[in-house]
Formats: structure tokens, C-alpha cells, sequence
């Protein structure tokens, strides 16, 4: 699976730049702290585990109901920033159709959480990439 390629049109998804503020805002350790979505959903709609090249594993899970996500949980074993990426893709899913799910990127993440770490920075790439996969999933499991 190309993580840039999306099932709903030819073209790649866009990838957004976003420039987070520094480590010191209190939003990633609030999604760490409390993070929304924390689970597993019994008999999900899609599903989708990755371990990442930290070897952080990151877990999601999807209902879905016409062609919007209703309902998005996370499992993550790892550090800190992992689970709070994995916490935002979940809100920031939650509620989308599926084709606004899958174009939620890493930029947008990072922009979200207004702190990633440098050396953090494939965390949020882990995250959209267990989204997209979990949607894939979804998809191919319709058909």
C-alpha cells in the first residue's frame, strides 16, 4: 500500500506543510495526558495496524455507517507523541465522510497538536498512515 495513494481518485493526496509551535505548547501533552478515542471498537468496520520505524505499533479502528466514520478508536504502544497523533487523527476523523478522513495528513496533525519534537516527526506520518490504512480496509472489505 502507497500511503499517498488515495481509493478515490487517481491523484495523490496533498501533502500539507505546517510549521507546529514549539515543544513547549501543553496541547500534545494533553492529548497524551487524555487522550480521546482510546480503545478498540468489537467488530470494527475497518481496522489497521502499523509499527512504525521507531517501533512504535499504532492501532485504529473504524465504524462506519453510509459513508461517514462515526465512531474512530486508537491503541498505541509507544512513546508519548505517538499516542497523542493517534488521539488526533481519531478526533479528527470522527464525523468525516470517508474520502475527508483519508485526506487528513501528517501536516495537518502536527498543526493541530502546535508542538511535535523534530525527532518525533514521523508520528504523525504513523498516524495518517494507520487512518488510511484502516479506510483501505474498510473499502476493500465492501467489495
Amino acid at each position: 500500500m502507497s500511503s499517498d495513494r488515495t481509493p478515490f481518485s487517481p491523484q495523490s493526496a496533498s501533502v500539507k506543510e505546517g510549521k507546529p509551535e514549539p515543544v513547549s505548547s501543553k496541547q500534545p501533552i494533553q492529548y497524551w495526558l487524555g487522550p480521546f478515542s482510546e480503545g478498540v471498537i468489537e467488530k470494527p468496520d475497518g481496522l489497521a495496524k502499523i509499527t512504525g520505524p521507531c517501533g512504535d505499533s499504532m492501532e485504529i479502528s473504524l465504524r462506519v455507517e453510509g459513508n461517514k466514520i462515526i465512531e474512530c478508536q486508537f491503541r498505541v504502544d509507544g512513546c508519548a507523541v505517538s499516542r497523542a497523533c493517534a488521539s488526533m487523527a481519531a478526533a479528527l476523523a470522527k464525523g468525516k465522510e470517508l474520502e475527508e478522513a483519508w485526506d487528513i495528513d501528517e501536516g495537518q496533525i502536527a498543526v493541530k497538536l502546535k508542538g511535535i519534537p523534530e525527532d518525533h516527526r514521523h508520528c504523525p506520518v504513523l498516524a495518517r498512515d494507520t487512518l488510511r490504512q484502516a479506510i483501505e480496509k474498510y473499502i476493500k472489505d465492501r467489495q
